[in-house]
């Protein structure tokens, strides 16, 4: 085998196996993303909206 055709087996192995993770992988709560560690601020919370 080539060098190039070693690549890209390896490379089409790797997404494969990246793809049948997604399938296989229980999805709890749907998929979210971001941290959710709970440090948020809400800039307009406390703050009189007015109109001029």
């Amino acid at each position: 085998m080539k060098k190039s055709e070693i690549i890209l087996s390896a490379l089409c192995s790797f997404l494969f196996g990246v793809v049948v993770g997604f399938l296989i992988a229980p999805i709890r709560k749907g998929i979210e993303i971001g941290n959710n560690s709970g440090n948020t601020t809400y800039l307009y919370d406390n703050e009189e909206i007015s109109e001029e």
